[in-house]
């Protein structure tokens, strides 16, 4: 008779588990619903923004909101809450709830200022050659409100380990975090561009800049040659444009500009002595300094208050969306406009006059057009926003309060952290990595003296390969891998003598010839160094904490060459890597960040 009450017990037991288990599976299946709903809701209004259309995002941006509470809410219930101190699922249960709470946080209150910016984003683009500063004001708090929010979202996101989920999970809560990371990466760099912009509009009085045209043609480390300088002249948001220089006008200086020990050694006098060589070096601060020297005892009578660089690649993405421009009978397009300018106008024109002529003409037109407003902002701004992630628009300038917030952004370029000869740059530039970020730079110099680079390709592949741990701190090792390609047609030596150097450098006509320097991360070491598998013939510097390692690489057409190397970080170095590769015409560029090996 024992034996009926002890089977009706654990009876009602097992049943009490299924009805646990039962009302967990609902609830679990409630919350994905909601959040998958969220998900769609938001691609609704990501798909509304990308097309401008503001008006549109009502909807979707309340069935988020809808959604989104809804899963908050139930994450957040007592039920719930006890699966997140369980083993096993505890970890999944926190990493729903932190999933839920943040895209609740974000549709009830940083989406609205993110809706606020969005609908007046247009007063970032010039019309009739003026930018409304007023308005650019205005956007400031709704931008600076939706980037904390964001930052904070990311912050929370990032506080879990979602490597012990469970597959599908793992897999959506990583893409969340991924999006978000894009997003705060995207509105951070907006912020800073709407505090900035107001006082490098002119404000405060008026201001001049040099723009500087680089040429992807003759590879340099920060992108290109830079062949042409314009003086731009904005006062309370209006844009002139009002001068146009070659950027071989200036000379050969009779004894270099003030260069530091670690500048001569590896860039050698030439880099302080032509205007064209100043960005040997990947830190465009410092070389917008010597372009600003050479500029001021040149031009005495136009000081400037900044430098403003962008290559070619860059003019085609500002190009997006506007009608073709006509040059000298010639239309230049977003497609063909790298084409045209980096080398059928050597084709075209023998003499060199001629080809700077088409570059003013070029120039001067596209730049009328862009600040006339011919570029809707749907196009100009992500226009800008990827030219600026692959470091070809670059920036430095002389207000310290300005540049302090361009710091370690993208448009302020590298940082080398080498003292020039004057002690002038001791501290005009921040590094743009944390004590325990490590950042290594990959860059090419053309050799030939001539336009080659045109037919260069770059790949660069860096993977953090394992993780030390000591009493000084972790240390990471990488392997960096260059792949460089010539593309150049088989009879490229029968090319004009100014796209091939004619052998003026004692480089065979027709050939590319780059120098690759590898910069290890502050207080890292370089390993071996190989090409094509064999060992390379290498030369191993200092610069200040950094080892630089350097390879000169000479291609006949259609050639390949792979590069690769062996890196150590600095001790206490543990977090992810960041990564900049010179821009080129084609292929991965500016900075990207490598995933540490410390976890």
């Amino acid at each position: 008779m024992l034996l009926r009450p002890r089977r009706l017990i654990l009876g009602a037991l097992a049943l009490l588990v299924l009805l646990v288990v039962a009302w967990y599976v609902y609830l679990a299946l409630r919350i994905a619903t909601d959040l998958n709903a969220a998900v769609d809701d938001a691609d609704r209004a990501k798909a509304a923004v990308a097309a401008g259309d503001v008006k549109s995002l009502d909807e979707p941006l309340a069935d988020l909101a809808t959604h989104s509470s809804a899963a908050a809410d139930r994450a957040n219930g007592f039920s719930w809450g006890l699966l997140t101190h369980l083993p096993f699922v505890g970890d999944d249960a926190r990493g729903i709830q932190t999933a839920s709470d943040v895209v609740s946080t974000l549709s009830d209150g940083g989406l609205d200022d993110l809706l606020t910016a969005a609908d007046q984003l247009d007063s970032l683009v010039p019309q009739d050659w003026k930018i409304d500063v007023a308005a650019v004001t205005k956007l400031q708090e709704p931008i600076a409100n939706a980037d904390a929010a964001l930052s904070d979202a990311q912050a929370e996101l990032e506080a879990q380990d979602s490597s012990g989920f469970f597959g599908r999970l793992k897999v959506q809560y990583d893409e969340l975090t991924s999006q978000v990371r894009q997003a705060s990466s995207a509105m951070s760099a907006a912020d800073t561009a709407v505090q900035v912009l107001p006082t490098m509009l002119g404000s405060d009085g008026p201001k001049t800049y040099l723009l500087i045209s680089q040429n992807n043609a003759e590879v340099r480390a920060t992108g290109g040659l830079p062949g042409q300088v314009s003086v731009i002249k904005v006062d309370d948001g209006r844009i002139r444009l009002t001068r146009t220089v070659a950027g071989n006008s200036f000379g050969t200086r009779a004894e270099p500009l003030p260069l530091s020990d670690g500048e001569l050694n590896l860039f050698g006098r030439v880099m302080g002595t032509y205007f064209l060589d100043a960005n040997f070096t990947p830190d465009f601060q410092r070389a917008a300094e010597l372009w600003t020297q050479r500029w001021d005892e040149t031009y005495p009578d136009t000081q400037v208050d900044g430098v403003l660089s962008l290559d070619t690649v860059a003019l085609s993405y500002l190009m997006q969306g506007m009608d073709p421009v006509d040059v000298g009978g010639v239309e230049l397009t977003s497609g063909n406009v790298v084409d045209e300018l980096l080398h059928e106008v050597y084709v075209r024109y023998e003499d060199p006059n001629a080809q700077d002529a088409f570059f003013r003409k070029a120039a001067s037109a596209i730049f009328a057009n862009v600040t006339a407003g011919a570029v809707s902002p749907d196009a100009l701004l992500p226009a800008l926003a990827q030219a600026a992630s692959e470091g070809r628009v670059e920036l430095a300038v002389d207000d310290r309060e300005v540049s302090d917030e361009l710091a370690g952004t993208a448009v302020a370029g590298v940082s080398l952290d080498d003292e020039s000869a004057d002690d002038s740059s001791d501290d005009s530039a921040d590094s743009t990595s944390s004590a325990d970020v490590p950042d290594l730079y990959v860059t090419l110099n053309d050799g030939t003296g001539a336009k080659m680079s045109y037919y260069l390709r770059a790949d660069t592949r860096v993977s953090a390969a394992y993780c030390t741990d000591s009493s000084a701190g972790e240390q990471q090792a990488y392997t960096v891998n260059l792949t460089l390609t010539s593309t150049a047609p088989a009879n490229a030596k029968k090319l004009p003598a100014y796209i091939t150097g004619g052998g003026e450098y004692g480089i065979k006509p027709g050939h590319t010839f780059t120098t690759v320097r590898l910069f290890s991360p502050d207080g890292g070491q370089i390993g071996a160094a190989e090409v094509d598998g064999m060992d390379a013939d290498v030369a191993v510097r200092e610069f200040g904490d950094r080892v630089v390692s350097q390879i000169d690489v000479d291609l006949a057409p259609g050639e390949t060459a792979d590069l690769s190397w062996r890196v150590v970080s600095g001790e206490g170095q543990g977090g992810d890597t960041k990564v900049w590769v010179t821009p080129t015409i084609d292929g991965p560029a500016g900075y990207d960040t490598v995933a540490s090996a410390c976890g």
